[in-house]
């Protein structure tokens, strides 16, 4: 289980995901801390959701485009070549897991799985200073998220989502961004049940080009969570002081 959040800000982007990855093994699934989100160029940064394998697997397949990639920019025609490359990936799994599947299901056991799924989110600052927050979704659907201001993808984009709306994100710096994409990361990590942990790795793309923020800077952001957390509280206590009061 994933959840990997972009921020479109008013002088760049942001990016952030969690750090477990769920692997399989002989005696059931176990917990990898790995790296989610991977550069491309200067200002892309890209990151999948679902099966790490099938992630591999789109990743290798991009990077038949780095040439292209490299130029930082994401055209039409790229995006086309991206998004069939990924599309045939995908569509070669299911047919590889229903052939196999397909027997077990027609003998009567019931728990023969569909098949596996993963999904990516680009974020991009383009030479022209345009920016872009792109999803290929698990059927092959695309779609562009930066009017919204976010693109979330993963397990916890609906707590993520619903965070999400009470900011102006793309009135807010990258600064601001990144402990708004770290609080969204560490109460979906908190509140979600299975698949998702730590540590949270957080990116930004500005003009100067693509940053990963360091280990002091995350837990300087930790830091600054939890005084928002804790003044969010007090505020509550006073909100409802008042009303006793009244």
């Amino acid at each position: 289980m994933t959840l990997v959040v972009s921020l479109n800000c008013k002088d760049g982007l942001v990016m952030g995901s969690d750090g477990q990855a769920t692997v399989g093994s002989s005696g059931g699934p176990i917990r990898q801390p790995i790296q989610k989100i991977s550069p491309i160029g200067k200002k892309i940064l890209v990151s999948g959701s679902g099966h790490v394998g099938i992630i591999q697997r789109y990743l290798d397949g991009i990077n038949k485009f780095n040439r292209d990639l490299l130029q930082d920019r994401l055209t039409p025609e790229l995006r086309e070549k991206i998004r069939r490359t990924v599309f045939d990936i995908m569509q070669n799994e299911a047919n590889r897991h229903i052939a196999f599947h397909k027997p077990l299901k027609d003998a009567g056991f019931p728990h023969a799985s569909i098949p596996p799924f993963s999904e990516l989110l680009f974020a991009c600052l383009e030479n022209n200073g345009d920016k872009k927050i792109w999803r290929i979704g698990a059927d092959g659907s695309d779609e562009f998220l930066e009017e919204v201001g976010y693109g979330c993808i993963g397990s916890g984009d609906i707590f993520a989502y619903t965070l999400l709306r009470n900011y102006e994100v793309k009135e807010l710096d990258t600064e601001k961004g990144e402990l708004i994409v770290y609080r969204v990361i560490k109460e979906a990590i908190k509140v979600g049940a299975y698949g998702l942990g730590e540590p949270i790795d957080v990116w930004r793309i500005t003009k100067d080009g693509i940053d990963r923020l360091s280990d002091d800077e995350i837990m300087a952001l930790d830091n600054t969570y939890g005084a928002w957390i804790k003044m969010e509280q007090e505020l509550f206590k006073e909100i409802y002081k008042k009303k006793e009061e009244k």
